[in-house]
Order: C-alpha cells, then structure tokens, then sequence
C-alpha cells in the first residue's frame, strides 16, 4: 500500500512539475560552474554521513514500465530554519562530468529559492514543506551522495553537509501506511526532474 501511495504522490508531482528536463546550453554558466564545483566537492568528499540532525532525509524507488527505476531523494522535516536551500544528488556509478545528462539538483539551476522552516509552510513565499530530487537508474538498487547546503535566518551562516544514501527497490523498508492526501496536498514540495538519458 505504501509503494502504491508513493506511486500517486510521484504522478502528481510529475504532473505539477511538467517536464523539467534540463539543457545544459539553456542554463547560465555561472549556474553550471557551481553546479561542476559542488559535484567536484562531492567526488572529492572522503566522509559522508548517513543521516543529519537537521532534517529527514529518504530515498524511495518505483519501477517504471520499461523496467527501469526511478529513485526520488526526499528531504523534509526540517529541525532548524534552511534558508535558500540547495541539493544535488550524485548517481555513484556515473560519471557527470563525461556525459550530457546532469545530476539531480533542487535550489541550485532553476531561479527558484527554496526554504524549509520547522512548522511553516508557504510556497508562495517560497517556504516548502520539503524538497525532492530524482533521477532514473537501470538497477534495482542505487549508491547516492547527496550534497545539502542552505544558509540560517539571517542569512549569516553556511552550512554543507554530505550524505551517502543507498536505495533499494527489493528491499525498501516498510514503515505505517501514511494518512490518505490529496494530490493537491503535495503541491508544495518543489522537484527536480532533471536525468537527461531519456
């Protein structure tokens, strides 16, 4: 029941999203060198957590009718005030700088800014109640490191974390179904759609 529920929140997310795909001769070069520094600054990273105290943070995987996967990074709860928050989640076994797809990111290529603040919501102004990422896999299970960055209130700190997350479809662990939603309840979760190789 879980994976079906999923399944629902994934479709109405896509449809609210459309088709994000990105270009990358559409996207500024001053978006696409941060987008390369941060992906260096994971393929350098030696140290990755597993989880933050931050905020929760999950990977969920469907399969789609071709038999591949799709994997959705979600990142909500947040425990501290994330201002400007931005995410890219790299596919362990691929190499992004040696290809034209790009790596699933929310905060860092659109002109959106995304914030995350315990117990408020507001998408108009531009408060979310979580933020997710996918991408697409030929593997039932997948290796992610995940960097998040956002900024504190005043917009006086920086904070980086890296995170290693490991999905797998076989193997998801089954947690108490949630409280039926609308789809329209999810329209606040802004996604990136953003794996290329279709």
């Amino acid at each position: 029941m879980r994976r079906q529920i999923l399944c629902l929140m994934a479709a109405a997310l896509l449809l609210i999203s459309g088709c994000s795909k990105k270009d990358p001769n559409q996207i500024s070069t001053e978006k696409m060198q941060l987008y390369t520094a941060y992906y260096k600054s994971i393929m350098d990273m030696d140290r990755f957590q597993e989880k933050s105290d931050f905020y929760d943070i999950e990977v969920v995987m469907n399969q789609l009718p071709d038999g591949t996967y799709r994997y959705y990074v979600i990142l909500d709860n947040p425990q501290v005030a994330m201002v400007d928050v931005e995410m890219l989640v790299v596919d362990a076994s691929v190499d992004y700088l040696q290809t034209s797809v790009i790596a699933p990111s929310v905060g860092l290529l659109e002109n959106e800014d995304y914030s995350l603040i315990p117990n408020q919501v507001y998408p108009e102004l531009g408060y979310v109640k979580g933020l997710m990422a996918s991408g697409e896999t030929s593997s039932p299970t997948i290796s992610l490191n995940v960097m998040v960055l956002w900024k504190d209130y005043a917009k006086l700190k920086e904070t980086r974390e890296y995170l290693q997350l490991t999905g797998d479809f076989v193997n998801q662990s089954a947690t108490p179904e949630a409280e039926p939603q609308t789809e329209s309840a999810h329209d606040d979760l802004p996604i990136e759609d953003e794996d290329d190789s279709e």
